[in-house]
């Protein structure tokens, strides 16, 4: 052994199975507690839904236990009574909201099958319409080869062609194209616009790099026209898809509701439709009966303890999250004074440290989860931000350095659109004290181009 080595020893903190439970049940959304929630109930015999009714009943049965057994129940007087089953149902005043759209709007598979049935094709087209239908992805485009729906269904490429053409003679205009290019020109009426055609088909790579005069050139058309043309590609959907739900309608459903009652806010979680949870008082009896056998009794033990967990890990994950809220709104005082979306710089860490709890629990419980405001309905981690300094010393959120950006891009003279340097100057001559790649860094997070790319042709 050399003299000089050295072992190192490292410690690692190992968690115990309830606070994996605990972390994972934190991460999970409201919709998919609900899912874990009724996996559990199928899985493990000693965990069992609350019934008010039945808690209602049992109420009473210690005081008429014996009477009860000997009554025949008595149907048209619960039909007269009904007022007492009254908190059992939903508060539609209060759940309304979560559904902004209760009808079913045809999703956007269906409008092209109602279209393929209007047509009357063939049994063998349909199938192999059906297989393309299945491959168009959200924002409408098919970009797989026809050759493996041909090889799947045993079938020429010819006719998977063929059915893919009349696809793309349907409503809306451009679905299944392959490309960008494609989805474009199939939207353009050729005849009646043919310099925005040729544009798209003889000088796209131009198109979309911006180089105006090159295809001027190419075209041997005036500036003017192709500005008139410009307009016309503009209005076209590049995202056929777009807005028509490929399967079934998704709802973004908060998990958190925040209201505002006599000049206070007042934090409730939005799990009115989930089942509230307890141990089987049954199975507990049956850990005390000297008859069972040794492997039923820690089956059913292991099973009341994994049953205790899971309920304590669903409780944790409400406290944690309302407890978190709270301090959003205690830090982010003049968000919800005047009710803008104007941030303070806040991080993780500074709600851990608040809370005296991990970064990470922090994080799992506001990644993904969303929170209703009087305003709107926006996404937890919306809260946070980074700080960014100015020339005075003075700290402000990241976003209000974005919001600003994304101002002075807008109001730019699109001719001339400035580059990343040049924001950089505006914003100094404000006091704000950005870097250019940090410039660049919150452009792009913003899904704005470089300057080359936002030059527009304006009027002379």
């Amino acid at each position: 052994m050399a003299s000089g080595s050295k072992q190192i020893q490292t410690q690692v903190q190992k968690l115990s199975p309830q606070q994996i439970l605990q972390a994972n049940i934190m991460q999970l959304t409201n919709s998919l507690l609900e899912q874990r929630i009724v996996k559990e109930l199928e899985d493990n015999p000693t965990l069992e839904i609350v019934d008010p009714i039945d808690e209602d009943d049992e109420n009473q049965n210690q005081t008429e236990n014996s009477q009860e057994s000997d009554t025949e129940f008595d149907w048209d007087e619960l039909d007269s009574d009904s007022d007492r089953f009254e908190l059992v149902k939903p508060n539609t005043e209060s759940t309304d909201f979560i559904f902004t759209n209760h009808s079913t709007p045809k999703t956007l598979n269906d409008r092209i099958k109602d279209q393929l049935i209007d047509i009357n094709i063939s049994e063998q087209y349909m199938n192999i319409a059906y297989e393309i239908i299945g491959n168009i992805d959200d924002d409408g485009y098919f970009k797989i080869e026809p050759i493996l729906i041909a090889d799947r269904l045993g079938v020429s490429e010819l006719e998977v062609r063929s059915v893919l053409d009349i696809i793309k003679s349907l409503d809306p205009k451009g679905i299944a194209s392959k490309d960008l290019k494609e989805c474009i020109s199939l939207q353009i009426n050729k005849k009646k616009y043919p310099l925005a055609y040729n544009v798209i088909q003889n000088c796209y790579e131009d198109f979309i790099a911006k180089r105006y005069e090159k295809i001027s050139k190419n075209l041997n058309c005036s500036m003017i026209e192709l500005k008139d043309s410009l307009e016309i590609i503009k209005k076209i959907n590049p995202k056929p898809g777009d807005g028509l739900p490929a399967g079934d309608n998704e709802f973004i459903i908060p998990d958190i509701i925040v209201e505002k009652r006599d000049n206070d806010w007042v934090i409730q979680m939005n799990d009115q439709s989930m089942y509230e949870l307890r141990v089987s008082k049954e199975y507990s009896k049956m850990l005390d009966r000297k008859s069972l056998d040794r492997a039923a009794k820690k089956f059913i033990k292991d099973k009341t303890e994994s049953a205790n967990w899971f309920i304590d890990a669903i409780k944790h994950r409400k406290r944690t999250m309302l407890e978190i809220m709270n301090v959003i709104i205690q830090k982010q005082e003049t968000m919800f004074r005047e009710e803008k979306f104007e941030l303070c710089p806040m991080i993780l860490k500074d709600i851990a440290d608040e809370l005296n709890i991990d970064i990470s629990t922090v994080s799992r419980a506001s990644n993904g989860k969303y929170v209703q405001l009087p305003w709107g309905i926006f996404e937890i981690r919306d809260f946070f931000s980074e700080s960014i300094k100015t020339k005075s010393g003075k700290e402000v959120s990241n976003t209000v350095v974005k919001n600003r950006i994304k101002n002075i891009i807008e109001n730019e003279d699109k001719s001339n659109p400035y580059d990343d340097q040049s924001i950089v100057n505006i914003l100094e001559s404000e006091n704000y004290i950005v870097a250019r790649r940090t410039v660049s860094k919150y452009r792009s997070l913003m899904g704005i181009a470089k300057s080359k790319l936002r030059r527009e042709i304006t009027d002379e």
